[in-house]
């Protein structure tokens, strides 16, 4: 929707299809593919911009070198953080100059009085204009699994949600 050329990175070959239709333009599969030999290729030798990373696992490392000079990581997720072969980077960030940034959480744009977090209006705004935009053009399709009907049925979305074969939002209705 901003005209960045996207590149997925997935554990899963099966999940390819899905993530070309839902916009990527490049996918890399992680144990069949050379990650970080793939991104310099579609980005011409010089590596990606920004790396959006959900897991902050063993594959940091890959893709910090993978990451362009002066570029930057913003680690979201943690479902690898705290495995044993989970390093921080330093050489790539050293001499590659990448900047990582971890923990980043939605409460640091629309605060959270309790962690004494305050509000930034601004960049809440713009992202509601950048979402209210998005939607009706089709540009910005949430993609949702699996619905989960009542909080009856709250651990059986838990336990779905544990396999990590979902392919987008698990909602549990509470209608």
């Amino acid at each position: 929707m901003v005209g960045a050329k996207s590149i997925a990175v997935t554990r899963s070959g099966s999940k390819s299809a899905e993530l070309i239709a839902a916009g990527a333009d490049n996918v890399i599969v992680v144990g069949e593919e050379d990650v970080r030999d793939i991104i310099f290729d579609i980005t011409d030798g010089l590596g990606a911009d920004l790396i959006y990373d959900a897991v902050g696992g063993p594959g940091l490392e890959e893709l910090a070198w993978a990451t362009k000079r002066l570029g930057q990581i913003i680690i979201y997720g943690a479902l690898g953080a705290t495995d044993d072969e989970t390093r921080l980077p330093l050489g790539a960030c050293f001499f590659r100059g990448v900047k990582v940034y971890a923990g980043i959480t939605i409460f640091d744009y629309t605060g959270n009085r309790r962690l004494g977090l305050p509000p930034k209006a601004g960049a809440v705004n713009r992202a509601k204009e950048f979402i209210t935009k998005g939607l009706p053009t089709g540009k910005l399709t949430p993609k949702i699994d699996r619905v989960f009907n009542g909080l009856g049925e709250y651990q059986l979305a838990h336990q779905y949600m544990a396999t990590n074969g979902r392919n987008g939002k698990i909602i549990i209705s509470l209608h």
